[in-house]
C-alpha cells in the first residue's frame, strides 16, 4: 500500500509526538497506524497516523484534506497545516489540550 506524501515543510507525525515528549507532555506508547490512513483501514487518506495514550497524530497530504476532517471531528481536534491531533481515542483532559497545540504550532 502506498500512502500520499506529507507536503514539504510538514512535519512528521513522529517529529510531532518527539516534540510533545520533549516538552514533557504525555505522549507514551506511541504506535505507527499509519496503514489505517489508506482504504484497508479507515480511509482517511492521510499520509501519517500515530497514536499514542494522550493523543493521535495525523498527518495529511495537504491542508484541505485536514482541515476537512478537522472539521468532522469539531470541538475533539486541532489543526495546523496538514497536521491534526486528535483527542477522541486517546480522551486527552480539556485542560491539557492548549499545551500539546501551542508544542505544535510552535514545531518548526
Amino acid at each position: 500500500m502506498v500512502l500520499p506524501q506529507r507536503p514539504a515543510g510538514a512535519p512528521g507525525a513522529k517529529q510531532v509526538v518527539d516534540a510533545f515528549v520533549a516538552a514533557g507532555l504525555k505522549a507514551t506508547h506511541p504506535k505507527d497506524r499509519s496503514v489505517d490512513c489508506g482504504p484497508d483501514g479507515l480511509g482517511l487518506g492521510c499520509s501519517e497516523l500515530i497514536a499514542t495514550d494522550a493523543v493521535t497524530v495525523y498527518v495529511f497530504p495537504d491542508e484541505i484534506s485536514a482541515s476537512d476532517i478537522a472539521a468532522t471531528w469539531s470541538g475533539q481536534s486541532y489543526q495546523r497545516g496538514a497536521v491534526v491531533l486528535n483527542y477522541l481515542e486517546a480522551k486527552t483532559p480539556a485542560a491539557d489540550r492548549p499545551r500539546y497545540e501551542e508544542v505544535l504550532a510552535n514545531l518548526r
